[in-house]
């Protein structure tokens, strides 16, 4: 229950923060402010998926959720090593804070990633159960 709690807010964090970066870039760069509104789409929908445990964004569609997982978890690096960058001279609670923040959005991105790829190799497995002996045996060799 507290991991879920913790998985919530981090993620609703992160999808605020994201929304506030494409907002930023909205007059340099439309497309990479789209980009980020996208992205924070999907840290609402992984939000969603941890309070009601269902998935708003259909099966078919999860490998574009594993692109936003990496640009999330990309934005949660750059936070970092501006909040690096800027602690050596700047010697305040914000730096530091922002560092706290960040780590714990690029783990949230990556287990979300380890945990997709987790399920499309159980969806495998499921899915060569129903197959025919043939079948089954191409599937090991390609797994080989």
């Amino acid at each position: 229950m507290i991991y879920r709690l913790v998985r919530i807010v981090v993620n609703s964090f992160a999808g605020c923060l994201l929304l506030l970066v494409a907002g930023v870039f909205f007059s340099y760069n439309i497309l990479l402010s789209l980009i980020l509104i996208l992205v924070s789409l999907d840290q609402f929908e992984d939000v969603y998926y941890y309070v009601y445990r269902k998935r708003l964004v259909p099966t078919w569609l999860m490998p574009l959720d594993l692109v936003f997982e990496g640009m999330c978890a990309s934005v949660g690096v750059g936070i970092a090593l501006f909040s690096i960058m800027y602690m050596l001279y700047f010697q305040t609670w914000f730096f530091q804070a922002l560092l706290a923040l960040a780590i714990p959005i690029i783990w949230s991105s990556v287990e979300d990633i380890v945990q997709w790829s987790a399920t499309v190799r159980t969806s495998e497995v499921v899915a060569c159960a129903f197959c025919t002996k043939k079948e089954r045996r191409f599937v090991r060799r390609k797994e080989a």
